[in-house]
């Protein structure tokens, strides 16, 4: 069974320096949010789909919630199946109309050797790779002021050049205090004569490693972010991860969809593309519900 990173102690502490509060019902971390007009949601980030997960939703459904509660969340880490959405409708759950992590990912599994992993990727994968290799790039891992400094940096500069919002410095800076002492993730950085051409935040929880965090620059031929993410993989095999989980991609056939681009990157490491159950919520204030999901695809239209 595949765990996440997201129901921890460490994560949710980290949250709750960001507006969420932490509500801790049993084994499973909640993150309470205020969404304005003193109403607020709970969200339950990527629970495992299991008996008890299950029961602890039923046990939700029977409770009395504070009134200004307009719905509860619950994020599933299993990949879609219609049994198990349709276990999830049982419970009065209806799917959420939009996601908080990616409903559709990318996975590398890694019960394969590297030469099997190797041979799994696209033809223009592997020989991105391999044009790293040759320019002898420094590859080391870390979470030591300067690396971090990095990737906020490089993660920074990507979402300039693709036109996304991204995080400042104080989130990484945050981050990297919360996971160190549990000893839950790593930086790694890709390098030439002491420049760092891409880095990234890498998680590795539950046999899940997983790809939070990103960025690249300078010399691009260099193909630097191809031997950051194979580092990682190689990385997750030894600790022993069943999934390298690469995150965020399109949905099939969706190519004008804002992470087409990222799909095409990401899908050169082979794998496969899944779809996972994701978010499921708990209606308490239909009306209200109602309005703020107009208010949220307004916003996102806008954006």
């Amino acid at each position: 069974m595949l765990r996440s990173v997201f129901q921890t102690e460490a994560w949710s502490r980290f949250k709750e320096r960001f507006g969420w509060e932490v509500k801790q019902t049993g084994d499973f971390y909640g993150l309470e949010r205020v969404l304005g007009f003193g109403k607020s949601m709970l969200y339950f980030p990527e629970l495992p789909l299991n008996e008890e997960s299950l029961g602890f939703v039923r046990h939700e459904a029977k409770q009395a919630v504070p009134s200004n509660r307009i719905f509860t969340r619950f994020e599933f880490l299993n990949v879609w199946t219609a049994d198990n959405a349709k276990r999830l409708v049982e419970l009065g759950l209806t799917k959420s109309f939009e996601d908080v992590q990616p409903d559709y990912r990318q996975w590398v599994l890694l019960d394969k050797t590297e030469d099997e992993l190797l041979k799994e990727m696209k033809p223009k994968g592997r020989y991105n790779i391999r044009v790293a290799e040759k320019h002898d790039l420094k590859v080391a891992w870390g979470l030591e002021p300067e690396k971090v400094e990095a990737l906020a940096s490089l993660y920074q500069e990507t979402a300039k050049r693709t036109g996304f919002a991204g995080r400042d410095s104080a989130y990484f800076v945050a981050l990297v205090e919360a996971i160190r002492g549990d000893r839950l993730g790593e930086i790694v950085t890709v390098s030439r004569n002491g420049e760092v051409l891409a880095a990234a935040l890498v998680t590795f929880y539950g046999n899940v490693a997983s790809y939070l965090y990103g960025g690249s620059g300078g010399d691009r031929s260099l193909m630097a972010p191809y031997l950051m993410h194979w580092a990682a993989i190689k990385r997750a095999k030894k600790e022993g991860c069943q999934v390298y989980d690469l995150l965020a991609i399109a949905p099939e056939g969706k190519e004008d969809h804002v992470h087409a681009g990222l799909t095409r990157f990401k899908t050169q490491f082979g794998g496969q593309s899944v779809r996972m159950l994701g978010s499921w919520d708990l209606v308490h204030r239909p009306v209200w519900y109602t309005i703020y999901r107009y208010a949220q695809k307004r916003r996102r239209r806008a954006l």
